[in-house]
């Protein structure tokens, strides 16, 4: 860790607690636990934590395809495995982490004791944290949409909204920044398609 600036370790974003349900229980056991408790997923753990169940798993793996809530199985509509990250990390390395990942939430273990969860931190907890975030974002892609403006700088620094990894040389394509690597990928994609067109 660098001592030239104070990082912002994962840990301390912790809110949600840790509620879990064995995987034999039916999904509207869990809806119900999200109810009480106000949380937007719970982990399913029978001897060991297998799963997570969102809010976003019930809406696709179980109504969306017209199923019974009640007879569906929690371990059945879970998303596994579950995504962790140390409370040690920082918060940049974790936000990198499920935008790879493409995750809205991250179970929190122990730095000491990785079999020790403490807890879950969503995408939700990471933007009330930094609200500027996206006020910058949003300046961002105001610039990179004029494409004429002289203020768009030559070169590009930071993480590709693709692939995650940081980069020297970002380019801007419909309001995304892409590294050199994505860009041609996504240029071979784009003359695939324009192929099939004609």
């Amino acid at each position: 860790m660098n001592n030239d600036q104070e990082e912002v370790l994962i840990g301390a974003l912790i809110k949600s607690p840790i509620i879990s349900m064995p995987s034999n229980l039916p999904v509207t056991e869990a809806a119900k636990l999200m109810r009480n408790y106000q949380i937007g997923s719970v982990i399913i753990k029978d001897k060991e934590i297998i799963g997570i169940l969102t809010k976003g798993d019930i809406i696709q793996r179980v109504v969306g395809r017209a199923l019974d809530p009640g007879i569906v199985l929690a371990g059945d509509a879970m998303s596994k495995p579950v995504s962790f990250v140390s409370s040690d990390e920082t918060l940049d390395s974790t936000m990198r982490q499920m935008s790879k990942q493409k995750i809205e939430r991250i179970l929190v273990v122990d730095a000491q004791d990785s079999s020790k969860a403490l807890g879950i931190v969503s995408t939700n907890d990471l933007l009330t944290f930094a609200p500027e975030l996206l006020a910058i974002r949003r300046e961002q892609n105001k610039i990179m949409s004029q494409p004429d403006s002289e203020l768009i700088p030559p070169h590009l620094q930071g993480f590709c909204d693709d692939c995650g990894n940081y980069s020297v040389n970002l380019s801007s394509v419909n309001g995304y920044t892409l590294c050199s690597q994505c860009l041609e990928v996504q240029a071979k994609e784009d003359h695939i398609d324009d192929d099939d067109i004609m």
